[in-house]
């Protein structure tokens, strides 16, 4: 039996039926769960023997959650930077000229920018090369979702090695879920990936809602992101694709949602009444102009009681992996664009990033809270930092002050997976040597150099 203590904390946020939070705290850790939660002189001697965190300057959460981010775009940051129509020209460009080797150092990129800004579980909605992302998971330690990307509509620009028929597609899907929902002793969940609803026909869609169904595993995508699939959806099937999906029969509670900015009134009430969950990545409508905070309707959702999470997106759309600055762009936003100083607080925001964040990914149950007998998943934030002193409110600091470079411990099923700011599970060094390596022979493959040039000259 393994016992962790991290003690003397001060402030453990729990995110329990009472949201308390605890000073001079402790979280006991025995093997993966939760053995205790209270003040340090209280429990401190129940579990002697136990390896020792010192929580002195620190913050303590339930781990936090990402439920929007796309791993295999991480060697292409910054390409595509101010312009439109991106997806084809420069996303999947990238992810098309990719080769194994390529994926592989992209995962481990990715994970250990969750890893550094304090993430314990990710949601990612789809690729290729999905047994890859899984085999980066088996190295990092991280929890998440993975998927393999699923589309049969093949719209112009569509790399030849994506081309599926609807057969094809839903085979390949089934055979990635059989094989991996539910491994590393439940660290993965494998979904059906709906990458994009206008790129996936009637035919597929029901069949995903099938597959779902047949293996108990959600369905996650994106819709209703922006004006122009928006407008597509409209144009060709005379409706949105959150009405869409429900005519079909596949909107449930299994399935998350990305961006959803783009919807009526109707469909809010369509994603209230099937009890959908949405994850909102405001730093990427930022990055690419896509409206979702001026034409969102978060907080109609959040007023009927829809589950609302936060995500990154991805390396070549928000750019940075980083839900705690998600959360103050989703607040700030907000309170921006409708005018509304007390529309969402910081309460709001921790609770999309803890308890709200495993209830999209259908976790809430193990995940989210710092409660005895739930998972060990737990992070740790240094707040003897400027920009958290002095801390008058801890959660307003943590929403309007804080960074994920502020995470200092993130532990996994009861694994360290980084302490002291020191990964542990990923050789940092040769990781960063490689990944510049490959991307550089990256870009030239796929033709971008360009896109990466900035206005200024380098000399």
């Amino acid at each position: 039996m393994s016992k962790i203590l991290i003690e003397h904390a001060d402030y453990v946020v729990t995110i329990d039926h009472d949201r308390r939070m605890i000073r001079d705290g402790v979280v006991a850790i025995v093997d993966d769960r939760i053995g205790a939660v209270g003040k340090t002189e209280a429990i401190k001697r129940e579990f002697e023997g136990a390896e020792i965190i010192d929580g002195r300057g620190k913050l303590v959460l339930p781990g936090l959650f990402d439920t929007h981010i796309h791993g295999a775009q991480q060697l292409g940051r910054g390409l595509g930077d101010n312009m439109y129509q991106r997806f084809f020209t420069h996303l999947w460009k990238i992810e098309s000229e990719m080769d194994e080797g390529d994926a592989l150092c992209a995962f481990r990129l990715c994970q250990l920018e969750l890893i550094r800004a304090g993430i314990t579980c990710f949601a990612d909605p789809g690729n290729y090369f999905p047994a890859i992302e899984a085999q980066a998971m088996k190295e990092s330690g991280l929890r998440g979702i993975i998927s393999r990307t699923a589309l049969d509509v093949n719209r112009p620009g569509t790399p030849e090695r994506f081309c599926e028929t609807t057969d094809e597609a839903l085979a390949r899907s089934e055979e990635f879920v059989a094989e991996f929902n539910n491994t590393l002793d439940g660290r993965i969940k494998a979904w059906v990936s709906m990458r994009m609803a206008f790129g996936c026909s009637d035919e597929l869609l029901r069949g995903m809602g099938a597959l779902a169904r047949k293996y108990g595993a959600g369905i996650i995508g994106h819709a209703c992101s922006s004006r122009e699939p928006t407008v597509m959806a409209h144009m060709k099937y005379g409706m949105g694709d959150v009405a869409r999906l429900e005519k079909l029969g596949v909107l449930g509670p299994n399935m998350l949602l990305l961006h959803m900015a783009w919807l009526d009134m109707d469909e809010v009430m369509l994603v209230k009444q099937r009890d959908v969950k949405v994850s909102i990545a405001p730093g990427s409508s930022f990055h690419q102009a896509m409206g979702n905070i001026n034409r969102g309707k978060a907080p109609e959702m959040s007023g009927l009681g829809v589950t609302l999470s936060l995500g990154s997106d991805a390396a070549m759309s928000g750019n940075f992996l980083d839900v705690l600055r998600q959360a103050y762009l989703f607040v700030g936003g907000y309170l921006e664009a409708r005018m509304d100083p007390k529309l969402f607080t910081p309460e709001d925001a921790v609770e999309m990033m803890t308890i709200d964040g495993a209830r999209s990914m259908l976790w809430e149950q193990d995940l989210g809270s710092l409660e005895v007998g739930k998972k060990a998943d737990v992070t740790i934030l240094d707040i003897m930092r400027p920009e958290w002193q002095p801390v008058h409110n801890p959660i307003s600091n943590l929403v309007y002050c804080a960074h994920g470079g502020c995470a200092d411990t993130v532990i996994v099923d009861g694994r360290i997976l980084m302490r002291g700011g020191k990964v542990l599970t990923l050789n940092e060094d040769d990781l960063y040597t490689e990944a510049r390596e490959r991307a550089a022979v990256l870009v030239r493959r796929a033709g971008l150099e360009s896109s990466a040039v900035s206005r200024w000259p380098v000399v």
